[in-house]
């Protein structure tokens, strides 16, 4: 029997759900994907990379509608199976009524609200995905992408989250990741890596005997300063909306918390950032990201001046990995994507073990409280991450070889030197900067 609170409950969940955090994260998130990548590019490039974008979460919904989601949550298999319902979403009650059914609506398989969880995590998906294009850009290929895009959030990165949100095995040993430090960020910064490795540098990024990097400037600082604010915006539905919060106490003792973590570590990162890059905007501005990349995993667990410390180390270990990736590796990342995601969401993972207890001011409820709980937590989250690196790695080279081995992945060499907004697309982005210029 649904009584009057449970229904004024269930609404507020539904509302929740369905409205503030996945309209941040799609609106805002998107948006600042955008106009970040935008900015980072040159101006020959940037109708290019903004297509791109939007190809790749447009795709995503239907993929991860038709496959994706149903291989994150309707399967009881730990590791990876066939889902176990018919690969569609029809129960549109929220968590609070689907186990039970209401309104002469029948309960979910599953107990899920599914029409709400698949929207909401459906956000997720595609900001995994909206990683990878970055680490790409200005030298990748529209249809490499359509299927690379397609298969990674239809199939790889599904497994990812089921293994952490969707009852798999590390859920079952403990394993946490609050708003996604592994399950978005490590997981799209890896595929982003294997990608770049894979379609190689941008021509004349890497010059003489040492391959010595040469700075290829983004054509606009304020439109990337711009983007990655909104991006900051949606990190707000990414953390506060990552609550699965089923009764009124949950949410008393949880938003808050986790609203000012974020905020914390966004400014540790931002901070950090800027001191090691010497006052470089757009470093710092990727310090921001990094620092909200890293509280993801334990925003709910560590006292807010912890988060300010994670945030910290998170901006110097972004200027750190982009400063080997360039140096050492010869991997070319525009959108510094690499770092801040891939390498950001490793140490979220961590930080929120290494942070996340008592001892340290930790949530009351939430965080560890012995030293046994506290090792073994830092142990976990340790497998945790290497695991996502394992199938992330391995998967994601071998679909981005086989795109590149059919052609289909890197942009042909006069493309890539004349811009592909005119090459490929037919049009400009600044069309009032061409109107000089001769065609063949």
């Amino acid at each position: 029997m649904v009584t009057p609170a449970d229904e004024t409950f269930a609404a507020i969940q539904q509302t929740f759900a369905v409205g503030w955090a996945p309209v941040a994260i799609l609106i805002m998130a998107t948006a600042g994907f955008a106009l970040l990548y935008a900015g980072l590019v040159r101006k020959k490039n940037v109708a290019h990379t903004v297509i791109m974008l939007n190809i790749g979460w447009t795709l995503a919904f239907l993929m991860y509608f038709l496959i994706g989601f149903p291989i994150a949550y309707y399967t009881t298999n730990p590791v990876l199976g066939l889902p176990q319902i018919a690969p569609t979403v029809a129960n549109p009650l929220p968590a609070a009524l689907s186990s039970t059914g209401a309104y002469g609506i029948a309960a979910s398989p599953f107990g899920y609200g599914d029409l709400a969880l698949w929207f909401k995590m459906a956000m997720f998906a595609i900001t995994a995905i909206a990683i990878i294009p970055g680490a790409t850009a200005e030298r990748d290929k529209l249809w490499g992408w359509v299927i690379a895009s397609a298969v990674v959030v239809g199939f790889l990165y599904p497994v990812i989250e089921h293994w952490v949100w969707g009852g798999g095995w590390l859920s079952q040993i403990g394993f946490i990741d609050y708003a996604g430090s592994g399950v978005v960020h490590l997981t799209g910064g890896m595929f982003a890596l294997m990608a770049a490795y894979i379609i190689g540098p941008r021509l004349g990024k890497f010059g003489g005997k040492k391959k010595e990097p040469r700075a290829f400037f983004g054509h606009s600082l304020p439109l990337s300063t711009i983007g990655a604010w909104l991006l900051v915006f949606g990190w707000f539905g990414f953390n506060v909306g990552s609550s699965v919060a089923n009764s009124a106490e949950t949410i008393n003792v949880e938003l808050a918390w986790v609203a000012v973590t974020t905020a914390m570590a966004m400014a540790g990162g931002l901070f950090g950032a800027a001191v090691t890059s010497r006052g470089h905007a757009l470093t710092s501005m990727a310090g921001l990201l990094a620092g909200a990349v890293a509280i993801c995993a334990g925003a709910a667990l560590m006292h807010p001046l912890f988060a300010f410390v994670t945030g910290l180390i998170a901006g110097l270990i972004m200027t750190f990995v982009q400063g080997l990736l360039e140096y050492k590796l010869h991997i070319d990342d525009p959108a510094v994507c690499i770092p801040v995601h891939a390498a950001c969401g490793f140490w979220g993972l961590i930080a929120a073990a290494l942070f996340g207890t008592t001892f340290l001011g930790g949530h009351p409820i939430y965080a560890t409280s012995t030293i046994e709980a506290w090792l073994t937590q830092i142990g976990i989250q340790a497998v945790g991450g290497l695991s996502i690196i394992a199938w992330t790695a391995g998967t994601g080279f071998a679909l981005f070889w086989v795109i590149n081995k059919a052609g289909l992945l890197r942009a042909r060499k006069d493309a890539e030197l004349f811009g592909l907004d005119i090459a490929d697309h037919k049009t400009y982005a600044y069309p009032e900067d061409m109107m000089d210029k001769d065609f063949p």
